[in-house]
């Protein structure tokens, strides 16, 4: 319950079950309920409901995310003689993270010719993205959605022309739109260049001192400098739950970024979600920064993983999921010595660095 958005708890099963006090009020209550909502995880615990009723529809968000394993009951569920679900449609992004699988590739490997046959190669691979390598040039089984309601369309230029093949549109709302201001009075440098930019990469210095190579006190003082120049910028406006969010690759860098932000001494600041990428996929927030942490080349590795080629382009999820979070500003930080060794961050630094804003 308490990983629930207040405004829903009233509609978890445990409340909307509160005025029926007989068995056979909840039975009349589910029967006469048209939509349900649920986790895979809660679904398949109750796989008695779909014997007690049966769905003309499912629709499964975040499909990309989902192994088969999860599905396999909820598809194969019966409802007397019938499916207990006459259709499933999924919904999902196979360029944004997949699911976390604890397993290696040699162990996930898939090596019977029957199950080869029909696309189930790797166990690490959902259902949704076994499927789509099968229909994906076939309109009547697969649709891709073109608008999206989240970023400005300068934020989302970048990662459409490299990961979505220039497909994508604004719906457009009001923000998607919106022109920046040319000057911002009353305002500090680090506060005009934030609300003057879209996106901006901000070079940072290579640590002069550093615990381990997770934590980058250079980047972390740079982020809570930040942090307060929104702060200032948004004034009454600011809400610690909407208007920004830091992401880092590291947990320790969490650490460090926290301790940066709470030696500026504005409470408001504290509550702001300082968290992983894994971690941010469906969220958003007006102002994005990302700091990616990296000191050594090696770590550029782990930074990239997940990356795989489509239609000969290089699809790097995890930044995809960074930068697509920003819904009005994207800051980004990072070492451009470190970062420009990867063809893609040299594109990415090139793209957003190279103005005089960089030299302030």
């Amino acid at each position: 319950e308490f990983s629930c958005d207040e405004r829903f708890r009233q509609y978890l099963l445990q409340h909307s079950l509160d005025d029926c006090p007989r068995l056979e009020d909840i039975r009349h209550r589910l029967l006469s309920t048209r939509i349900v909502v649920g986790t895979t995880t809660a679904l398949n615990s109750r796989l008695n409901l779909l014997g007690m009723k049966r769905f003309s529809l499912a629709i499964i968000d975040e499909a990309s995310q989902i192994l088969e394993p999860h599905l396999i009951a909820l598809f194969s569920a019966m409802h007397g003689d019938m499916p207990a679900i006459g259709r499933f449609v999924m919904i999902g992004d196979h360029k944004q993270l997949p699911a976390v699988v604890g397993q290696r590739e040699d162990e996930s490997v898939v090596n019977d010719p029957l199950l080869r046959e029909i696309g189930l190669t790797d166990c690490r691979l959902s259902l949704f993205e076994r499927l789509l390598s099968r229909y994906s040039e076939d309109p009547t089984v697969t649709y891709m959605l073109h608008r999206q309601g989240r970023m400005h369309r300068d934020i989302a230029d970048f990662p459409d022309r490299m990961f979505y093949g220039g497909k994508l549109d604004v719906v457009p709302l009001p923000h998607q739109v919106a022109m920046l201001p040319q000057q911002v009075a009353h305002a500090g440098r680090l506060a005009r260049l934030v609300l003057t930019r879209r996106v901006v990469f901000l070079p940072s210095p290579m640590p002069k001192d550093s615990p381990s190579d997770k934590v980058n006190l250079e980047e972390a003082g740079m982020i809570a400098d930040l942090a307060c120049a929104i702060y200032e910028a948004e004034g009454e406006g600011f809400d610690p739950r909407d208007t920004m969010g830091v992401i880092v690759p590291y947990r320790n860098q969490i650490a460090a970024v926290r301790l940066a932000i709470a030696r500026k001494g504005i409470p408001l600041l504290g509550d702001i979600s300082v968290d992983t990428v894994e971690r941010y996929q469906g969220s958003q927030r007006k102002y994005i920064i990302y700091g990616f942490t990296v000191q050594r080349r090696y770590q550029l590795k782990f930074l990239t993983s997940g990356s795989f080629v489509e239609n000969g382009a290089l699809i790097d999820r995890r930044l995809n999921v960074a930068m697509t979070r920003a819904q009005e500003h994207l800051i980004m930080i990072g070492n451009p010595e470190v970062l420009c060794a990867h063809p893609l961050y040299r594109q990415l630094y090139t793209t957003f660095a190279g103005s005089p804003d960089r030299k302030a």
